[in-house]
């Protein structure tokens, strides 16, 4: 019998709507269409200067900015040294103060993932990666949440909409554990032996990756090792737009018995075939730069989440949010206060209630039908 430890409490708390707590095993991030890749800045940034009234030619540009930034391997050095980028860019160029002003910007705009601008404010401090698109390991971790304490009365006031769950973990808020560079050895360690343990079986698990292909590789090796997928551990993606929905078909191959999709930050309306999605969870950018996002997208993924039998979760309107082509003031920066949302129909934030539990078994419940 596993010996149990004295429980923590100094668990990680999080503001994100649909869970209570966050974890992450691994911290930095390989890239993905919120962090472009260092050849993809440099191309957006040829773009606007060959654009610019100075017309140069483009293949002086790129040499230019090659020789400039050689010594920046990554994209977050880059962003970090964006205005004194442009600013060399502006004096090579002879450019005028709104296009220098303009490259910052369009730096600036590219760089949309929050863990991403994180973790470049936070270079080799102290739970961080040396650089973010360099993924460090940090084993231990998912053990020490596997003994945080069950949800508490506070908790349950802050998010009731989460009432009856065990507590929610979100893996990876600031990484893609699934990065090329990480070992099926190491997250096979770290995540699925914590997830599994009699301790981390008391939570319900919720790992996000925009890599499904390799999550559902990962899958294989387990069965390959005779190692079953944990039942509290929720395999999940992220889906922005319509070019990132092929990520569903990926998840499906997930040998996971819960599946979700977190469509956030939308970037145009989707279509998706929700066919074995137990949860689908959407909402705006919350970024400075966030692009908008109206609240009609969200309203059909609803609907198509009814028809599906998939329960919906309307996380957040965004910084940017738009209804009927007209702007909505919010308070709330991010648009996840519902107390200001102008339609009672748009509060909707459902939980599969396969995600409750039996008592105070290990076990998940096995009703499937969508809970209000």
């Amino acid at each position: 019998m596993e010996k149990v430890p004295k429980l923590k409490t100094n668990m990680k708390m999080t503001n994100i709507q649909w869970t209570h707590s966050t974890i992450n095993p691994v911290m930095g991030c390989e890239g993905c269409e919120l962090w472009p890749s260092k050849s993809n800045l440099l191309r957006q940034l040829t773009e606007v200067i060959c654009a610019s009234p100075v017309s140069p030619d483009a293949d002086k540009v790129r040499t230019v900015l090659d020789s400039t930034t050689a010594d920046w391997e990554y994209t977050s050095q880059i962003h970090f040294n964006r205005v004194a980028l442009a600013g060399q860019l502006a004096d090579q160029f002879s450019l005028p103060s709104p296009i220098r002003l303009r490259l910052e910007k369009v730096i600036r705009e590219a760089c949309k993932c929050y863990a991403g601008l994180l973790g470049t404010a936070r270079p080799a401090h102290p739970g961080y990666a040396d650089h973010f698109e360099t993924p460090k390991l940090f084993p231990g971790r998912m053990a020490m949440a596997s003994r945080w304490a069950p949800v508490s009365q506070r908790e349950v006031e802050a998010k009731p909409w989460l009432q009856g769950l065990p507590r929610m973990i979100f893996i990876s808020d600031m990484g893609d554990a699934l990065s090329g560079a990480i070992s099926f050895t190491f997250l096979k360690n770290e995540i699925i032996d914590a997830v599994s343990s009699d301790l981390g079986r008391r939570h319900l698990w919720l790992w996000l990756s925009k890599r499904p292909a390799r999550m559902a590789e990962f899958g294989r090796w387990l069965v390959a090792q005779e190692v079953a997928w944990p039942e509290n551990l929720v395999a999940m993606t992220t889906v922005t737009s319509q070019g990132t929905a092929g990520r569903v078909q990926e998840l499906r191959s997930v040998p996971s018995r819960f599946k979700g999709l977190s469509c956030e930050p939308m970037f145009s309306e989707l279509s998706l075939d929700l066919t074995g999605i137990d949860w689908v969870i959407a909402g705006g950018g919350s970024d400075l730069y966030a692009e908008p996002f109206h609240v009609e997208w969200a309203l059909k993924l609803r609907d198509d989440c009814r028809e599906s039998g998939s329960a919906f979760f309307l996380k957040q309107l965004g910084r940017s949010p738009f209804f009927n082509g007209n702007p909505l003031e919010l308070i709330d920066q991010h648009g996840g206060e519902w107390r200001e949302w102008p339609e009672e129909d748009w509060k909707t934030r459902e939980i599969p209630p396969a995600f409750q539990r039996k008592g105070k078994r290990h076990d998940l419940n096995l009703e499937h039908s969508v809970s209000h």
